[in-house]
């Protein structure tokens, strides 16, 4: 029978379906339930840069009322064991001693602050690895693709110097020259990559013509874009890649694979039929193996990546021109 364990930033996983950052891990339950059902490691919910800074400067707001009107104001100090981020940290201590499954932490942050000492805390509550989420949306006419870049591997950087547990950097695919800056990111620190961040846009409702936010599931059809990456970061760079985005059943996996990717995250598929779709791709992906041959996932990971394949312009421009000329 297919084994399916693997490794991925020096973590050891039974499988590389791993369950990424979702409303489904604010429940200790339900990561008990996908360590049951077969999951390699959780990304538990994120932990973004604002809900810190908002938290501090709400703590500088209630330290600072009647602080000189009289000595009994020195008790006015706020109740923060239970208040946001603090209670995060909390919440992840609580899980660590209920469950023996990888528990990755993620961080959604735009900028260089202090609040990459919860990275630190994250790591103490008993993360095994971080993921860093990168996402600012420059709307500078002045800031230049460069500065951009610069300010995310500082991030980077701060993030890595801050702990000792492996960092693994979900990218997004609008960077000018994303090769280069993924091999930058692995001089910044970058462990790993998750590819890729799916943004989610404000909807224009014309009814009553005002902004609304609406979740969309990811579908199979959007994994392309993250294969076509990864197979040429794989050939490229010396770090382990994740995938991303349209992870819906066996193959879907096995194709993540086959272009290079260690794991493969999956999370709509999850919020849409439940906690038991991770023993679906687990035995699916089984099965597929079984029938290819392959004995383990690392006999056949990487076997489309960019090196590999007969045809050296496959990744590049080969298809496009395929398609419009049939």
């Amino acid at each position: 029978m297919a084994d399916l364990k693997t490794t991925f930033v020096g973590l050891s996983l039974r499988s590389p379906v791993i369950v990424g950052a979702s409303p489904i891990s604010r429940r200790i339950e339900n990561i008990q339930a996908v360590e049951e059902a077969g999951a390699g490691a959780v990304v538990i919910y994120s932990l973004f840069q604002e809900q810190i800074e908002i938290e501090t400067r709400d703590v500088d707001e209630a330290l600072s009322v009647g602080s000189e009107t009289f000595p009994e104001a020195l008790t006015y100090f706020p109740k923060l064991q239970h208040a946001g981020p603090k209670e995060h940290v909390m919440w992840i201590e609580k899980t660590r001693k209920r469950v023996s499954i990888p528990l990755i932490g993620s961080l959604n942050a735009y900028s260089v602050g202090n609040w990459v000492n919860y990275a630190k805390q994250l790591e103490s509550a008993g993360c095994d690895a971080l993921e860093l989420n990168l996402y600012a949306v420059q709307t500078d006419p002045q800031k230049t693709s460069s500065a951009v870049e610069e300010e995310a591997l500082a991030v980077i950087s701060s993030v890595k110097n801050a702990v000792n547990v492996p960092v693994v950097v979900k990218l997004s695919p609008f960077y000018t020259a994303l090769a280069n800056f993924a091999r930058r990111a692995v001089e910044a620190g970058a462990d790993g990559f998750v590819l890729f961040n799916r943004f989610y846009q404000p909807v224009v409702d014309v009814e009553t013509e005002s902004l609304s936010t609406k979740i969309i599931y990811s579908s199979p059809n959007e994994r392309h874009l993250p294969a076509r990456w990864i197979a040429i970061l794989s050939a490229q760079l010396e770090v382990d890649l994740g995938a991303s985005t349209g992870v819906h059943s066996g193959k879907d996996a096995a194709a993540y694979i086959l272009a290079g990717a260690k794991t493969v995250q999956t999370a709509s598929c999850i919020l849409q039929r439940g906690v038991e779709v991770v023993k679906r791709i687990n035995s699916e992906l089984a099965d597929w193996m079984d029938s290819k041959g392959y004995e383990s996932v690392e006999h056949f990971r990487g076997k489309l990546d960019s090196k590999s394949v007969s045809d050296p312009f496959a990744f590049e421009r080969a298809h496009y021109i395929k398609a419009l000329l049939s």
